[in-house]
């Protein structure tokens, strides 16, 4: 049921109050990835040294071809070529015809025997993207880390081996773009004793990632992530894969410091699966005390913007090294550079399963400060979350017990903020949640100063009434003003949402055309992944349809997944 449902969004709020309601603009640039095999020289290659030369001597316009269910060990680099004509490089396995086509994820139970495997033996990235590197195409490819560095077995906790980053995109400031890069049908991945801190550092134009399988990205208590991007000026593609990671799952931003000109664009991140394994929530692994491993968030915006997020599953995040969000949306000007900015993201159509919490925007950067250099804070502005289903984690879960379980954080300053159409389902055990939106914003409450501009709450269904430190909307008069009284009247920005409000709470009044409910909400099949609201059915909404989000399936069409798979092929050891 979500297939027009971003169309009709961007529909009512072109036509219903432009000039108000903040509408993000969506990437002006979508990569095409489509599988188009080169005419030129096809270069077998059979050993490590083959591999080296072949990338040297390759065309663009050639095919280098690697054996399926061999190994290629070593740091090999894929470097700049003269190519006026963008003609593409394509590294491939003999077996590419034996795996999924294009559009369907691999799995690597099934599909990792028919690939070559390239392994580095030591922390330096297995591939190279060296500055200027373009137009390279790498499919059905297995890449991992044999890596002998920082091994202590007899420590506590064991310390594993480490490498860095498996593809690495080696941008550097004042050296050519890396432009046009696509990883395709590609298992890349750690170990449970071997750590990596990224599978793929995509800083470059024109990167896609697609139908690919990167697990068991972790590297001691610092930030690891499957894919991550920071010195890019997009665009970026990240479609159909399974992303496993302990810090961040995928990252923008947050590095380059103040030498970093670039913000990322025009990405387009949909029908991922980004997932943390619940193995990892556990004393020593990624709780304390003694854990090897911080868990942060699922997706984590530093800088970026024009962005699609359409269609995904987040799964599984607990309280580590951060508070348990699943989504930050946080400006970081001082590392990121000056010119880091969050604005114009859309959130449509995800899943987010058995999370502590939802989701934490700010408007700017708080740790900007002049003695660092730092002279703007950025801003983030124009983000959406429209029809979303936040399933909050039962809180008795180990990394649970002291999450804020909320659906999401709204901070001091936010500007241009809209959500619509969402629903926030409480931890199971409870019932409830401990809070659906928080507004976590600055006194004074009375008498009253709006802390937030131009935030609208539309046609949600939520587990709780809206809450913040001055107490729940409607409480007190003055708290929906302090909360979101910029622009006036507040009235229009705050429609069409039905709350629950559980034993203990009182009703507090509303403006028009909301509901709060002391019965718990029924839906329509939860077994079957059907959260849409069955009781109350409320349609006093802004568009007449029901409130909350209507997504019918635990996985949105066109997710090519299968079960998280861990198995024999994970351990690098074939």
């Amino acid at each position: 049921m979500r297939g027009n449902s971003l169309f009709v969004f961007l529909l009512l709020f072109t036509v219903a109050g432009a000039a108000q309601r903040p509408v993000p603009q969506l990437p002006q640039t979508y990569i095409d990835t489509s599988f188009a095999p080169p005419t030129g020289v096809t270069r077998p290659v059979h050993t490590s040294t083959d591999f080296k030369n072949a990338l040297d001597a390759a065309n663009p316009g050639d095919t280098i071809v690697l054996d399926a269910g061999s190994t290629y060990q070593g740091n090999f680099t894929l470097p700049a070529k003269s190519n006026p004509n963008n003609k593409w490089i394509y590294v491939v396995g003999s077996a590419l015809s034996s795996l999924p086509t294009l559009g369907t994820r691999v799995n690597p139970a099934t599909d990792a025997a028919k690939m070559p495997r390239i392994v580095t033996p030591n922390v330096s990235a297995a591939l190279t993207l060296s500055p200027g590197a373009n137009h390279y195409r790498l499919v059905g490819l297995e890449i991992y880390s044999a890596s002998t560095q920082g091994c202590v077995p007899t420590s506590t906790p064991p310390e594993n081996c480490y490498s860095y980053q498996l593809v690495w995109a080696a941008a550097a400031v004042g050296q050519p773009l890396i432009e046009s890069i696509t990883v395709d049908r590609c298992y890349i991945h750690g170990s449970p004793t071997q750590d990596v801190r990224q599978g793929i550092q995509a800083n470059g134009s024109n990167f896609a990632v697609v139908d690919s399988y990167i697990s068991d990205i972790h590297h001691s208590t610092n930030d690891s992530q499957a894919v991550l991007a920071y010195y890019s000026p997009g665009p970026i593609k990240i479609v159909n894969n399974f992303l496993e990671a302990t810090g961040e799952n995928v990252m923008f931003g947050g590095a380059g410091g103040m030498s970093n000109p670039w913000v990322p664009s025009d990405i387009e991140i949909r029908n991922n699966y980004l997932f943390k394994p619940l193995s990892w929530a556990a004393v020593g692994v990624t709780i304390p005390p003694h854990n090897k491993w911080v868990v942060k968030n699922l997706l984590e915006f530093k800088s970026g913007r024009r962005v699609l997020v359409d269609g995904n599953i987040f799964e599984n995040v607990w309280v580590s090294g951060q508070t348990g969000f699943s989504i930050v949306l946080t400006p970081r000007t001082v590392a990121g550079g000056l010119h880091a900015v969050v604005d114009d993201v859309m959130f449509s159509n995800n899943i987010f399963k058995n999370v502590s919490s939802g989701f934490n925007v700010t408007s700017f950067d708080d740790q900007c400060v002049a003695a660092n250099g730092c002279t703007t804070p950025g801003e983030a502005r124009r983000i959406v979350f429209y029809n979303n289903l936040f399933l909050l984690g039962d809180t008795t879960q180990v990394g649970y017990t002291t999450g804020y379980g909320w659906g999401g954080l709204i901070n001091n300053g936010v500007t241009d903020f809209v959500l619509q159409h969402n629903t926030v389902v409480p931890p199971p055990n409870l019932g409830y949640c401990k809070a659906s939106w928080y507004f976590s914003v600055a006194a004074p409450f009375n008498p009253p100063v709006s802390r937030t501009h131009n935030v609208w709450i539309l046609d949600n269904a939520l587990c709780r009434q809206i809450n913040g430190p001055g107490g729940m909307v409607g409480q007190f008069p003055w708290v929906l003003t302090a909360y979101m009284g910029d622009p006036s009247p507040v009235n229009p920005r705050l429609l069409g949402n039905v709350f629950y409000a559980p034993s203990g709470d009182k009703v507090y009044p509303l403006p028009p055309h909301n509901y709060t409910s002391t019965v718990p909400f029924i839906y329509v099949n939860p077994g079957g992944g059907n959260y849409q609201l069955s009781v109350p059915t409320w349609t006093d909404t802004s568009d007449g349809k029901i409130s909350g989000a209507n997504i019918e399936r635990w996985e949105a069409p066109g997710i090519n997944s299968s079960s998280p798979s861990h198995g024999n092929s994970a351990n690098g050891s074939r």
